[in-house]
């Protein structure tokens, strides 16, 4: 049985709905906790033994509320922990998807110790509000699904 969290912050309820469906996904192998990323504090990260983290990419980036976060949790608090990044976005030139929030996010769980499971995920977008792309949803299942193999 695995103590799973997901964190995530969503502007428009896209990533909201990919955050829910990825738990929802994760639910049968184990307890699932599911936390709007404006709400957590320094030691919500404690005792999980496999974290997640989304955002929607803004400007190439990620949010600016979420930047924060970091500077409030422990250097090393994600030591040894499985982690997976993910986020939402329009469709960009494959040129401008390297700079993506998952990835940004990725770097940042693994400076905290984390041990990336899988590559940092997009879920896309229609327009710069969504709603979300259809077949996005089962992409989601099929991320989480995958995650649940590998960790």
């Amino acid at each position: 049985m695995t103590n799973s969290l997901v964190v995530f912050f969503s502007k428009f309820g896209n990533t909201k709905i990919v955050a829910e469906t990825i738990a929802e996904t994760l639910e049968p192998a184990g307890s699932i906790c599911i936390l709007n990323a404006e709400e957590i504090s320094g030691t919500d990260l404690n005792g999980y033994d496999l974290v997640l983290m989304g955002t929607p990419t803004h400007k190439m980036n990620l949010p600016t509320v979420v930047k924060p976060i970091f500077d409030e949790l422990q250097k090393g608090c994600l030591k040894g922990i499985p982690v997976a990044a993910f986020d939402t976005s329009y469709k960009m030139s494959p040129w401008l998807s390297r700079f993506t929030a998952a990835k940004k996010l990725n770097r940042k769980l693994r400076k905290l110790g984390g041990k990336r499971i899988v590559p940092p995920e997009t879920f896309f977008v229609m327009e710069r509000e969504g709603p979300l792309y259809e077949g996005e949803i089962e992409r989601a299942k099929g991320w989480a699904n995958l995650i649940l193999e590998k960790r």
